[in-house]
């Protein structure tokens, strides 16, 4: 074979360089393509997680609206086992006539959660407003507690700011009765929405604000009303109004007036419960009951209660029914 010539051998290197670089551009372009598919993986995945993030983000809201439903659904169950327990109803289904009264005494809605507390109580004062609910508010102001008075009917203009007083230092006001006559009041399911219905009326008219709690002259069980508290009882739930009894007393009710300090003692009978509501009286001859009251609530505030006003969202201490006969 003859030697090739130097012009031969400068061109196959020109090729065999040629064919490298062609090479080398071929790798380089399937660098670069494979580089452009991971970048777009890269934001593809991207992309899903944070359509991820918002499936979870929806999930957990939809797992807390379920849980609010939940909650609703259960309160409602509730609401209806009561009404099938205590609302009596005519044997052809219909409810009592007395369900027609009234037609706007309804509790306004509440908005507010279910109460927490461990060791609390709460202070209630029935039958004021007097001179000595003046008083009264002072003590509570001075020591920073909100409490709860059950008032009862009054006209005059000095009660009427006593009952704006109480509102504005965010204390709670609650029905008791306007005429606190047992007789009249507890004659019948009509008679008893006649006489709550003025107090709710005039309290609004006084307050601007209209009552959710109540409690009943002589407690939601007396010798009274034997006869139809069921019935007052399931008619005042079904308009959404709650009352409240008591599980400690002052035992400031009586003739005369109790010493100070046995009326405390008594009212620091409810150190030990979870939650103790503290019966007591604001009407005008319980001035000893206003004496004690700084004792009363140093007793529990040393022992590490909480002090609360009575709202729906506190789990009501109420009295428990007789036996059936």
């Amino acid at each position: 074979m003859a030697e090739r010539t130097g012009e031969e051998r400068k061109t196959g290197r020109g090729r065999r360089w040629v064919c490298r670089l062609l090479l080398l551009a071929a790798a380089v372009a399937v660098c670069l393509g494979a580089a452009a598919r991971f970048r777009a993986e890269l934001a593809r995945e991207d992309a899903l997680r944070a359509q991820l993030a918002g499936y979870e983000e929806q999930t957990q809201q939809l797992r807390q609206a379920l849980t609010r439903n939940q909650a609703a659904l259960d309160a409602a169950r509730d609401t209806i086992a009561r009404m099938e327990e205590y609302t009596l109803l005519a044997p052809d289904g219909t409810p009592p006539a007395y369900t027609q009264l009234y037609p706007e005494l309804y509790a306004p809605a509440w908005d507010g959660a279910q109460a927490e507390y461990e060791k609390a109580v709460c202070l209630t004062f029935d039958d004021g407003p007097s001179a000595n609910t003046d008083q009264i508010l002072d003590i509570l102001e001075r020591y920073g507690v909100k409490a709860t008075f059950f008032v009862v009917g009054r006209t005059g203009e000095a009660d009427q700011q006593r009952l704006r007083d109480i509102v504005a230092a965010g204390h709670t006001l609650g029905i008791h009765s306007w005429s606190h006559d047992y007789r009249k009041i507890y004659a019948s399911v009509e008679a008893y929405l006649e006489d709550f219905n003025q107090l709710y009326q005039w309290i609004h008219q006084v307050t601007g604000v209209y009552p959710r709690v109540f409690r009943f002259p002589g407690g939601s069980i007396n010798a009274y009303n034997a006869g139809v508290y069921q019935e007052i009882i399931a008619e005042m739930t079904r308009r959404g109004f709650v009352y409240f009894d008591w599980n400690v007393s002052a035992q400031d009710a009586t003739a005369t007036p109790r010493p100070a300090a046995d009326i405390a003692a008594d009212c620091l009978k409810g150190v030990g419960y979870n939650l103790a509501v503290v019966l007591s009286h604001d009407s005008a001859a319980r001035c000893t009951t206003v004496q004690a009251l700084p004792a009363v609530i140093e007793g529990y505030r040393d022992a590490g209660y909480t002090f609360l006003p009575l709202n729906p969202g506190i789990t009501p201490i109420i009295m428990g029914y007789r036996m059936s006969r």
